[in-house]
């Protein structure tokens, strides 16, 4: 009510915390925004709260890294199946709109950073279905994605059908190995590397390194939302320390750029070839 969350964000978070639609409903009552979210989007908010009621979910560290992969791949696998728009946002509330609004917003800050050029080969790490792709794919030369789960890469097919620079491969997480050094100019995660740091900051480690390999000199390396630990500070700094151990300058230090959704941003400059 402050203004300090947005609707969505702020319905989500109650959807997370009860798992109910009723309870949440019943405390949003007095409260127009959101009780008025709520009545349009309640269909979205019930499956919302069956995928996580469905223990399918957790934010507990693995034990290892393959731990953290496989669990990755069947919470994406399964979150796909049940609603392609909340798999990939759930503040999305499942509807096609409000990602579309959010998907809006992380373009429009690509493009204040002037990194959406005719000429740029882009590759964002975690694409689940696609909404980046189809949304840079007209701007820039190349709009690839990678994803571990392989029914995330079949919706991102699908929807990607008629954008002609757009491809996708499915992934096993643990590096970018498939891909030359010098191959992009901007390498970017949207709301993915919470799951890198889950499983591990021995992978989240791999990541920054590959990052640098594939990118060319100068590009950019962008991530949104670093990981769910909900402590800024700290994402601060763990990001200040990557870069310095693998060769970037950090030139957005976790803002928070955006009206829709509340996640972080960070851009990273490649230094040296």
């Amino acid at each position: 009510m402050r203004g300090e969350l947005s609707p969505p964000i702020a319905l989500m978070r109650m959807l997370i915390a009860a798992e109910d639609v009723e309870r949440v409903g019943a405390h949003v009552a007095p409260y127009a925004p959101l009780r008025e979210l709520l009545a349009s989007h309640r269909d979205g908010c019930a499956r919302i709260c069956a995928m996580l009621a469905s223990g399918v979910d957790s934010d507990a560290e693995a034990d290892s890294v393959d731990a953290g992969l496989a669990f990755a791949r069947r919470l994406f696998d399964y979150s796909v199946e049940a609603s392609e728009e909340s798999s990939v946002a759930l503040y999305s509330l499942g509807s096609p709109e409000l990602l579309a609004a959010a998907t809006a917003e992380v373009v429009a800050l690509l493009d204040d950073w002037a990194l959406l050029q005719a000429h740029a080969r882009c590759l964002e790490i975690g694409c689940g279905i696609g909404r980046f792709q189809a949304a840079l794919g007209p701007r820039v030369q190349e709009a690839r994605g990678l994803d571990l789960s392989a029914r995330m890469i079949a919706a991102a097919r699908r929807r990607c059908a008629t954008v002609p620079n757009v491809a996708f491969d499915v992934t096993d997480g643990r590096d970018l190995s498939m891909f030359a050094a010098g191959r992009f100019e901007l390498v970017y995660a949207v709301d993915s590397f919470p799951y890198l740091v889950q499983a591990g900051m021995a992978l989240v480690d791999t990541h920054f390194a590959e990052a640098h390999r594939v990118l060319v000199a100068g590009g950019c390396f962008v991530l949104l939302n670093f990981s769910y630990h909900d402590d800024l500070a700290r994402d601060r700094r763990d990001i200040a320390q990557l870069a310095d151990a693998h060769g970037f300058a950090v030139e957005t230090d976790g803002e928070l750029p955006f009206h829709l959704w509340d996640g972080a941003a960070w851009r990273l400059r490649k230094i040296g070839r």
